[in-house]
């Protein structure tokens, strides 16, 4: 699977402000409570963390590139973000989670392997917030579209753990909202 994941030598490319493209400031911010206890898996530089912590009680920036955290402390970290080095399914927080993210990261998981865990540390009534490359996209400016999976796919396996609330195709993506029941 590693012929799709960007390295952190490369990691300049994830702080383009193009990527608010995909999900925007406003929709994440959203989609989080004052209070809550949020996970961005697959962080890498902290582009969309940063945005999350400014609502957020406590974040937990998730990466298992150790590159992408040194890159983010250069950066510069917000206080209530904490730096996590794991898989997404060996990550655990200790606490229960009040909503996950993973944009543009589902494809460079074991994606049931990812989502069950991820029911595990989400608290009853949680949320799992999805946003990734669409395997129906008609563009070839997408990452390792071998590992890519549709709408339809994603809410199918997602619906095995969680209750799908909000599953639709875009432009080159799909964006999944669920609640752990």
């Amino acid at each position: 699977m590693e012929d799709h994941i960007i390295d952190a030598e490369e990691a300049d490319v994830l702080e383009s402000r193009s990527r608010y493209g995909i999900v925007s400031r406003q929709e994440i911010k959203a989609e989080i409570k004052r209070d809550d206890i949020v996970a961005d898996i697959g962080s890498g530089t902290g582009f969309f963390a940063d945005d999350m912590a400014e609502p957020a009680r406590k974040v937990y920036a998730v990466d298992f590139q150790d590159g992408m955290h040194e890159y983010y402390r250069e950066k510069g970290v917000p206080e209530n973000v904490n730096l996590v080095s794991a898989d997404a399914s060996e990550f655990n927080p200790g606490q229960e989670l009040d909503i996950a993210f993973l944009i543009t990261s589902l494809h460079e998981m074991e994606i049931e392997e990812t989502i069950e865990h991820l029911s595990q540390v989400l608290r009853e009534g949680g949320g799992l917030f999805v946003v990734d490359w669409s395997s129906n996209t008609d563009t070839g400016r997408v990452p390792a579209r071998d590992k890519l999976i549709s709408a339809e796919e994603a809410s199918e396996i997602v619906s095995e753990f969680f209750e799908v609330d909000e599953c639709q195709e875009k432009r080159d993506t799909y964006i999944l909202k669920a609640e752990n029941t």
